[in-house]
C-alpha cells in the first residue's frame, strides 16, 4: 500500500501531511512565518534563520526620533520664525504649526492656539489674561498702550480715575485696545 497522501491515492492528503512544522527542513521565524530549507544542509539552516531574523528585526526597528523629523522640517521652510506643536488637552491630542516671516503673528498664533484649547468655553483673550495671571507671567506694555487705551474709550486727563475703573469694570482691560470694537 502506497504511503497516506501520496499521488498513488487519488491525490488525497491527510491534515497530518500538511504540517510542515514537523519537518526538520522547517524552522518558524515568529508565528505564521517559516523558513524552509531547499537541500539537505542543515548546518547552514541556524545561520540562514539568524540572518533572516536579523532583517526582520531591522524591518521593525522604531522609527527615528520624531523630533529629528520636526527639526529637519522647520529647518526646510523658507521663512524666519515657525513652530510644530502638539498638545493635550482633556485627552484629545492636536497639533497646530505656524510659519512666517512675521515673528509676532508665529507667536500670536501659538498663544491663541493655547488658550482656544485649554478652555473653549471662555474667549482666548480672557483665557490668555487668566494663563498669565496664574503662571505670574509679567507683561510690560509701552506706554502707548495706555494712551490708546485711553483714547479708544474716549477717556483724556480731565476724566477721573473712577471713570477709568467703569470703563475697565463694562469692558474689561484689553491690551492693545481693540479700536475696531469702539467705533
Amino acid at each position: 500500500m502506497p504511503p497516506r497522501g501520496s499521488r498513488d491515492d487519488e491525490g488525497v492528503v491527510d491534515p497530518e501531511d500538511l504540517d510542515i512544522t514537523e519537518n526538520e527542513q522547517v524552522q518558524e521565524l515568529r508565528e505564521g512565518q517559516y523558513v524552509i530549507a531547499t537541500d539537505s544542509a542543515a548546518d547552514d539552516f541556524a545561520d540562514l534563520r539568524a540572518d533572516i531574523r536579523a532583517e526582520l528585526a531591522a524591518e521593525q526597528a522604531p522609527a527615528s526620533d520624531p523630533r529629528s523629523a520636526l527639526v529637519d522640517h522647520l529647518e526646510s521652510l523658507s521663512v524666519a520664525n515657525g513652530f510644530v506643536v502638539a498638545g493635550r488637552f482633556d485627552g484629545d491630542v492636536h497639533v497646530n504649526e505656524r510659519a512666517s516671516d512675521d515673528p509676532g503673528a508665529v507667536f500670536s498664533d501659538l498663544l491663541t492656539w493655547y488658550a482656544a484649547h485649554v478652555d473653549g468655553d471662555t474667549p482666548v483673550p480672557e483665557v490668555l489674561g487668566i494663563l498669565c495671571l496664574a503662571g505670574e507671567v509679567q507683561v510690560r506694555y509701552p506706554v502707548r498702550t495706555l494712551v490708546d487705551f485711553l483714547g479708544v474709550h474716549d477717556l483724556s486727563p480731565d476724566d477721573s480715575i473712577r471713570d477709568l475703573l467703569e470703563t475697565v469694570r463694562e469692558d474689561g482691560l484689553v491690551l492693545p485696545p481693540d479700536d475696531a470694537a469702539h467705533e
